[in-house]
């Protein structure tokens, strides 16, 4: 089969993630990389090689978003191979672009290679569990993965987690009394130096403190705490913890069996995702050529060829000293352009996507989550949410499955997807227009690359790795004079190949449920309740509410802090900025 030219200089990248995975001691990425400048092919920092996506062009990311849509239509496989269909596709992807400047269309060959891609897309497709992939790489979906019966069994068990007095209801703060939280692992976390875990070695409890030093992305406060499970040969998954975190065993256990079903569920997905962490992307569907440094010999890289014939600057006409910014932008933007094209047929680069990552008969930890977003006539709109990566580097999260199980009277919402990418190549200094065309990237702003949204339809599931960043999209009511939500499920799944304290080692950490067990004491029942309650905090047994409460808006702070900063330029992965100094 011919060989994409890029794909060998991309396996090349790999190699040079995998050098600073090892460095790191991870298999798998995290997005907690700081201080570094972006890698730009022109240097040979191998640093920095490989520890964020090489930039794709707007031209592709736009057709990749057509083949997204297309994907998202129902039965897509058995449309794609009808040629009427497909021609009715071409004519609407004209017609849709018409009015459009130059290099933001889809050239006629560009929409051959998308819909040929199709085919490719469509072996991906498992029949069995509705697995296909979401809208660009790494991300999954599925409208058929969780049974009938299955969500029924959640619905049930979700509706004893939500028959509490209207004061008992569990806001998530700051949320203006929108998001309810029914199970969060940001309440009774694990808190350093505060929670105590179980030694076996010793049969003694000790105190946990952060084993990592502290930096700006990880905790030395607090962690999330997973449940463990064990994965048998056929992906069925058997909680092994004795209990998750904020779950009541003895009041919910029922939900524990629809868990354990539901983490089994996500174990294919994360197959997917975790087997796309170990490969490189897919080379670009757009023609590349050869890149020589400055003095015309050293290879450099395959890469896109700019898009003047000529350097503008040097062929603009003005007069010595007489320069107009205005002018010369309106000139250049006239000028002739050579724009991307898209290679000329689909040659079967998705063939390189297969699973390589089985987590069946493994262990693996996960953190629980499940959250409704509640409107009514008086907050009738959510405004969605920030973006955002999940947890921080000592809880090692490497990807994310949520489960969409029940909506009622509210609109369409998406969750959107944005990638850091390392700086691309600039043909000629300062040379803003080109990038900007090329890549959407200017000097100054950061080097980050939308990757297309989903639909967060009612009963779809979602998996994606934490190295994206992911934002919920606004909604509202669709009638203002009617209450609605959206419920989901999600869990984050630690780096498999790393161990952190989880529900196994920590006991439950909730204090009035250890004088509940205390008053059951024959001994203990003479005792008058606020005795009770001195003996367990002398003893330091776990934490009020009002504790709690406090450690989890000090936990949120902070990790509002640790986001900002993957977003503050020259500090964190997504805010790395474009420089276009001399070269």
């Amino acid at each position: 089969m011919w060989r994409h030219p890029d794909l060998e200089r991309i396996e090349k990248q790999d190699d040079g993630w995998l050098r600073w995975a090892e460095r790191e001691g991870r298999f798998y990425p995290l997005p907690f990389v700081e201080d570094k400048m972006p890698f730009s092919p022109h240097g040979d920092n191998d640093d920095i090689k490989g520890e964020v996506d090489l930039p794709r062009t707007l031209i592709e990311l736009k057709m990749n978003t057509l083949s997204s849509v297309l994907r998202d239509k129902p039965s897509w496989i058995q449309k794609s191979r009808d040629p009427q269909i497909i021609g009715k596709w071409r004519k609407e992807v004209h017609l849709q672009q018409e009015g459009l400047p130059a290099e933001h269309q889809l050239t006629p060959s560009m929409v051959d290679y998308v819909l040929s891609e199709l085919a490719g897309y469509a072996k991906l497709f498992d029949e069995t569990t509705g697995i296909e992939m979401g809208c660009c790489e790494r991300i999954w979906k599925s409208d058929s993965l969780v049974s009938t019966e299955l969500r029924n069994a959640l619905l049930k068990c979700v509706a004893r987690l939500e028959d509490v007095p209207e004061a008992e209801k569990d806001w998530h703060p700051k949320s203006n009394d929108k998001v309810l939280d029914l199970v969060h692992p940001s309440l009774y976390p694990l808190v350093y130096g505060r929670t105590r875990a179980y030694n076996p070695s010793d049969n003694e409890s000790l105190l946990l403190t952060c084993s990592e030093p502290a930096d700006m992305f990880n905790s030395a406060k607090y962690q999330w705490l997973p449940a463990d499970f064990d994965i048998d040969v056929e992906g069925k998954a058997t909680l092994v913890s004795p209990y998750i975190n904020n779950v009541d065993r003895v009041q919910h256990g029922a939900l524990y069996k629809v868990i354990e079903r539901l983490v089994g569920a996500a174990v294919p997905m994360w197959n997917r995702v975790l087997s796309d962490l170990r490969r490189p992307l897919t080379p670009p569907r757009i023609q590349t050529s050869l890149i020589l440094d400055s003095s015309g010999y050293k290879f450099e890289y395959y890469g896109v060829e700019c898009i003047w014939f000529d350097d503008p600057i040097r062929a603009y006409p003005h007069e010595d000293g007489q320069w107009d910014n205005a002018e010369y932008h309106a000139w250049t933007q006239a000028q002739p352009k050579r724009l991307p094209q898209a290679l000329a047929k689909y040659d079967g680069a998705l063939d390189v996507i297969k699973q390589t990552v089985d987590l069946s008969n493994s262990r693996i930890q996960v953190i629980v989550k499940l959250a409704n977003i509640v409107l009514t006539a008086e907050k009738p709109s959510y405004p969605g949410g920030s973006w955002h990566v999940e947890g921080m580097k000592n809880e090692s999260i490497v990807s994310t499955f949520i489960y969409y199980y029940d909506e009622e009277n509210v609109t369409e919402s998406q969750l959107a997807f944005r990638a850091a990418v390392c700086a691309p190549t600039y043909h000629m200094q300062d040379d803003s227009m080109c990038m900007g065309i090329l890549y959407g990237l200017d000097r100054g702003k950061t080097c980050v690359q939308h990757r297309g949204h989903i639909f967060t339809r009612e009963g779809r599931c979602i998996a994606f790795p934490n190295i994206y960043q992911h934002q919920v999209q606004p909604f509202e009511l669709a009638d203002k004079t009617k209450p609605g939500h959206r419920k989901i499920v999600a869990f984050f799944l630690i780096d498999p190949t790393r161990k952190i304290p989880s529900t196994t080692d920590v006991p439950p950490q909730r204090r009035e449920d250890y004088c509940d067990l205390l008053m059951k004491v024959p001994a203990m029942h003479k005792l008058p309740p606020e005795i009770i309650l001195i003996i367990c905090e002398l003893a330091e047994a776990g934490f009020t509410r009002k504790e709690a409460e406090q450690f989890r808006l000090q936990l949120m702070a902070e990790r509002s802090k640790a986001a900002k900063r993957l977003d503050t330029p020259w500090k964190g992965r997504f805010g790395r900025e474009m420089n276009m100094c001399e070269h």
